[in-house]
């Protein structure tokens, strides 16, 4: 009959053999060792913040105006 207290594992990162129960499940599913052991970055858990992008005083477009050949002389310039 095996006996987990000297069961051995090997580490997902390193790839060293160390006892089962020496080895510990990692943020992203690995099972690593205490040396490979990262603890998840706390920037991972920072929530965005919305950026409200609708104008202050909006106000409709106005109408477009187009100017013929005629309409334009040299003294308007």
């Amino acid at each position: 009959m095996s006996n987990p207290a000297h069961a051995l594992g090997i580490c997902d990162r390193c790839g060293f053999k160390h006892k089962l129960n020496a080895l510990r499940k990692e943020w992203t599913g690995l099972r690593v060792c205490k040396d490979c052991w990262e603890p998840r970055h706390p920037q991972d858990f920072v929530r965005g913040v919305p950026d409200n992008q609708a104008l202050h005083d909006p106000r409709p477009r106005p109408a477009d105006v187009f100017i013929g050949p005629g309409d334009v002389t040299a003294d308007d310039l």
